[in-house]
């Protein structure tokens, strides 16, 4: 009885110390907030020490409820986006740095000019010169040759005693070309007719058929050959194949290769150009015009040596300004009269 007695005595001496510290601890709890207030914490809470701070989520993602579908597994993991983000214009992307451009084999052959030193020849870049024929190149503007645009030309045509009049067509869409020269008298006629057909390439232009009728003589064709494992060219005239050397012309369309090179860098008086060259009697030449001048008007004039005594001399005066046609041409051979082109004021 006495055991149970001083059991009920521990127990009311801890009730009412409870009683006192719950009755000294309202006041403090009544000073926090009104929202501490309404749902009190209990007395342990302010003696235990502070919880860990815990890493802070972007973005948390509830567990999906019995009734909704799980997301999708292409949904990002964890991002934070707000409103003004999903409003923003999307950032541009940087911009790309332009990509070096090829550079092609050009056909254009400058010699050195006689004023310049070994010394600035040393500082030419290798990738700048190509050998042809032993001598050193220009390379080609990094855009390609500029080849020039559709147009005809009315020249006064003379040979000799002949005077009338020469027309030159050149027709090109940037891709293929078709080119004519005609030269008629009064009386007499059609003196002389060539047409040159083709494509562009990164070299210019780049013939694939020519034919050549002239006075009293039939018609020859050359016929170029630019696919298969051998490129080659062909003749009417005769029987048998030449290689096809880059930048090869035929003996209407170097006319139109000639002015679209001019304009290409590094060309100086006293410098010179080479060009291939296959005729309709079966030959395959190259043609070196020395650039003999450039007047201050931008006026050209160049010449080219025949090699035999049966060849060709050819003379070009051309026009100031771009393209530079021929303004005045003469072809001279050593068995006949000379033709002589002179432009028409349009």
């Amino acid at each position: 009885m006495r055991s149970r007695r001083a059991l009920a005595g521990l127990l009311a001496l801890s009730a009412g110390l409870h009683l006192w510290l719950i009755d000294r601890w309202q006041p403090a709890a009544a000073t926090s907030s009104s929202a501490s207030a309404t749902a009190p914490a209990p007395a342990s809470v302010a003696a235990a020490p502070p919880a860990p701070a815990r890493p802070v989520e972007l973005l948390s993602i509830p567990a999906p409820l019995p009734s909704q579908a799980p997301p999708s597994p292409a949904a990002p993991a964890a991002s934070l986006v707000t409103q003004a983000q999903l409003q923003a214009p999307a950032p541009m992307p940087a911009p790309r740095p332009p990509a070096a451009p090829a550079r092609s084999t050009p056909p254009v052959e400058v010699s050195p000019d006689p004023t310049q030193t070994a010394a600035a020849q040393a500082e030419t870049p290798p990738a700048e010169l190509l050998a042809v024929a032993a001598r050193p190149l220009v390379s080609l503007p990094a855009a390609g040759p500029v080849v020039p645009p559709s147009v005809r030309l009315d020249y006064r045509m003379s040979r000799g005693a002949l005077v009338g009049r020469g027309q030159i067509d050149w027709d090109s869409d940037g891709q293929r070309y078709r080119m004519r020269l005609e030269a008629r008298v009064p009386v007499v006629g059609l003196i002389l007719a060539q047409n040159s057909s083709g494509r562009i390439d990164a070299q210019g232009v780049a013939p694939e058929r020519h034919t050549e009728r002239r006075l009293r003589r039939s018609e020859r064709a050359v016929s170029f050959v630019r696919e298969g494992a051998s490129p080659h060219v062909s003749f009417s005239s005769r029987e048998g194949q030449e290689p096809l050397e880059p930048g090869m012309q035929d003996r209407l369309s170097w006319i139109a290769q000639l002015t679209a090179r001019l304009d290409a860098p590094g060309l100086k008086p006293g410098g010179q150009i080479l060009m291939p060259v296959a005729g309709t009697g079966g030959e395959v030449q190259h043609w070196v015009f020395t650039l003999i001048e450039r007047d201050e008007a931008g006026r050209w004039h160049l010449r080219r040596e025949p090699e035999g005594p049966f060849d060709t001399r050819a003379e070009v005066w051309t026009l100031p300004q771009a393209p530079h046609w021929p303004q005045r041409l003469r072809l001279s051979e050593a068995d006949g009269d000379a033709l002589e082109l002179l432009l028409l004021a349009s």
